[in-house]
């Protein structure tokens, strides 16, 4: 029994490291109503990268400067905590999210798709392979039913036929003449790339190691 154990155990760091995922929700380090970012602040820790035609904050819910309507917040309230990515105010928006190293999937959150008429917004999410090939596309405007006015919509890819290398969000409305910004938070970050990741150099020799001990205590019960 005891030699199965640690086998299990060899067995299983030979697989750790594989998957790691983590939420990003920009909660930390974060004051002012608004704050401009480069986008690669989040590279080290989370192995992501953001960038944008119109700039990239990370900005306060309801603070007077948002994706938003100004002093807004998000349904349901609580969703966003109190801060949240935002690109600046404009007839399109965009918002790049590019991975340091491909993932099996992805999801996050935005908020307040809405508009109608002339006014009705649209945005496209797009998961692309290190090659720039489209592996998934999601459209949703503000006449969707997980959509409307600050309500916080879930998107997410899996089961791909690639790994996803970028992530591209473009929003619009019908008439091109509404200012929108997009309002993104609670991105799940997945290092999931189905490769395990190799043992450091001394590691084989420990686990053999442990489990000779583990036969041997074995064989002296006996």
């Amino acid at each position: 029994m005891k030699t199965y154990s640690i086998a299990a155990f060899a067995a299983a760091l030979l697989v750790s490291g594989a998957a790691q995922a983590a939420i990003l929700d920009f909660e930390t380090g974060y004051s002012a109503d608004k704050t401009a970012i480069v986008g690669d602040e989040f590279e080290a820790a989370f192995g992501v990268t953001f960038s944008s035609t119109f700039g990239v904050n990370i900005v306060k819910v309801g603070g007077p400067t948002n994706g938003f309507v100004p002093n807004d917040t998000p349904v349901p309230a609580d969703a966003f905590g109190d801060f949240f990515l935002t690109s600046n105010f404009s007839k399109i928006t965009d918002l790049s999210i590019s991975y340091t190293t491909a993932v099996a999937e992805a999801s996050f959150d935005v908020a307040d798709i809405d508009g109608s008429g002339s006014q009705l917004e649209e945005f496209t999410f797009t998961a692309l392979d290190a090659d720039d090939n489209v592996l998934a596309t999601r459209t949703v405007n503000g006449n969707d039913a997980d959509a409307g006015d600050a309500v916080v919509t879930r998107i997410g890819f899996s089961g791909l036929s690639g790994l996803i290398s970028k992530i591209d969000i473009t929003g619009t409305t019908a008439g091109g003449t509404r200012d929108i910004g997009i309002a993104f938070d609670n991105f799940n970050t997945d290092f999931d790339t189905t490769t395990p990741v190799p043992l450091p150099a001394g590691l084989p020799l420990a686990a053999a190691a442990f489990g000779a001990l583990g036969l041997l205590r074995a064989r002296r019960k006996a």
